[in-house]
């Protein structure tokens, strides 16, 4: 499961309903404040990150036979182009619309016409692969640009690099934007020894990869690069002095797909941000998601702070904890569970809090807020921030690891895993 759009809207409108429950015996002037200042903001958090995604734009560039299309189908889990052993197969840009209907999200790519071709693919047209390939890039305005080079042939890559500055000097000159492109270096395993592989496996295979990055980081792009792997050099490098975000080697050869995790981390990191909902929840990767998830605790602590400005008596804290409830429901969906109260349910039970049927998410609410230790008789924002916060972060560490760490007894080192 993931975030499912429809049912999310669903959640907000029981959520605020809640709210106006709980929020019964406060004078009205407070309630009102504290809805502004509260649920307001929280509610309107999660319609951006839901109502705003979109599908991430990517296109793919590169010469013919440098594994555009396969790395299309590597990148989404499952065959989407045509991949061609000899002939060209795309004689001009094709847009993918890519549906993963089980995690809710959509993909855009652009899979465009190789360069430089000796041959034209059967279909194509007149027009030149480098013109068709300029208007591409501005027609579909791409959120990255996933630049494909062979690995073995990186040394012959300055025409490419020629032609790439053209594109994206007229796009910028044009339209004001500066895309961020990736330099993906494919068909890594063929590099020396093509039965040397995976590079885990064989040294001589790893500092070929090894120096293959180091001569298009230095050599070729001339950019400032750090390690993307600390522990893994050869994995790839995060670049900057250009447009160009990353360097990244792969093998996107079916049923021999390597790398394409740190490539999947790269192209996440520098595509917008409405588009990584989307980007994230389709490839189901736990360590993306969940930066979205420690993104949204770190919101709802901060709008659940802003409290302070109305104190409420403690035993009225209950009004908080619709906030807290939409949060650990998002959290759990964005881990995989469903939308819905059910989910609330899961880690309201496993954190020791006794729901049960009758009583649902209500008698939930009234509970968690006394497994959250305050002190005094007028709840502070900071108090409130606590409270929210652990709760987020006890909620992350139970749906995306399994550990039940209670509200109260966590620590930075118990959740950051």
């Amino acid at each position: 499961m993931a975030i499912d759009k429809e049912k999310t809207r669903e959640l907000l409108s029981l959520i605020d309903d809640l709210f106006d429950s709980f929020s019964g015996n406060l004078n009205p002037e407070t309630k009102d404040s504290l809805k502004k200042l509260v649920m307001g903001p929280a509610i309107e958090e999660i319609r951006k990150l839901v109502d705003d995604s979109r599908p991430p734009v990517m296109l793919v560039m590169g010469r013919s036979g440098h594994g555009k299309s396969s790395l299309i189908n590597a990148l989404a889990g499952k065959e989407v182009a045509p991949v061609g052993d000899v002939k060209p197969e795309t004689p001009e840009s094709i847009p993918y619309l890519i549906t993963f209907p089980e995690q809710y999200s959509t993909w855009q790519i652009v899979d465009t016409r190789g360069i430089f071709e000796t041959t034209n693919p059967d279909g194509g047209i007149p027009e030149s692969a480098v013109s068709m390939l300029k208007e591409s890039v501005k027609q579909y305005s791409p959120d990255i640009i996933l630049h494909v080079v062979s690995a073995p042939e990186i040394r012959s890559f300055s025409q490419d690099l020629t032609l790439y500055q053209e594109i994206v000097d007229e796009v910028h000159k044009e339209q004001n934007v500066k895309t961020p492109t990736s330099l993906i270096l494919n068909k890594a395993d063929t590099i020396g020894n093509p039965r040397h592989w995976p590079p885990e496996e064989f040294a001589n295979k790893a500092a070929l990869l090894q120096e293959n990055l180091s001569y298009a980081a230095d050599d070729i792009l001339n950019v400032n690069a750090t390690l993307l792997n600390q522990n893994v050099p050869y994995y790839g490098y995060e670049t900057t002095g250009n447009q160009y975000a990353g360097i990244v080697p792969v093998c996107s050869l079916e049923g021999e797909e390597w790398n394409i995790d740190t490539l999947s981390d790269l192209i996440g990191n520098n595509i917008g941000e409405e588009a990584k909902l989307d980007f994230y929840q389709a490839q189901r990767r736990d360590k993306q998601l969940k930066k979205v998830s420690s993104s949204i605790i770190k919101r709802f602590t901060t709008i659940s702070g802003g409290v302070g400005t109305t104190p409420i008596p403690l035993s009225d804290i209950a009004v908080l904890t619709p906030l807290q409830l939409l949060m650990i429901t998002v959290i759990g969906s964005l881990a995989g569970r469903e939308v819905s109260k059910k989910t609330a349910y899961e880690y309201l039970a496993a954190v020791g809090v006794n729901v049960g049927a009758a009583f649902g998410l209500r008698e939930g609410a009234r509970q968690l807020v006394k497994i959250v230790p305050v002190g005094g008789s007028i709840i502070s924002g900071s108090m409130a921030a606590a409270a929210t916060y652990s709760i987020g972060k006890s909620a992350e560490a139970y749906f995306f690891h399994g550990k039940k760490i209670k509200p109260q007894k966590v620590k930075k080192d118990e959740v950051e895993v």
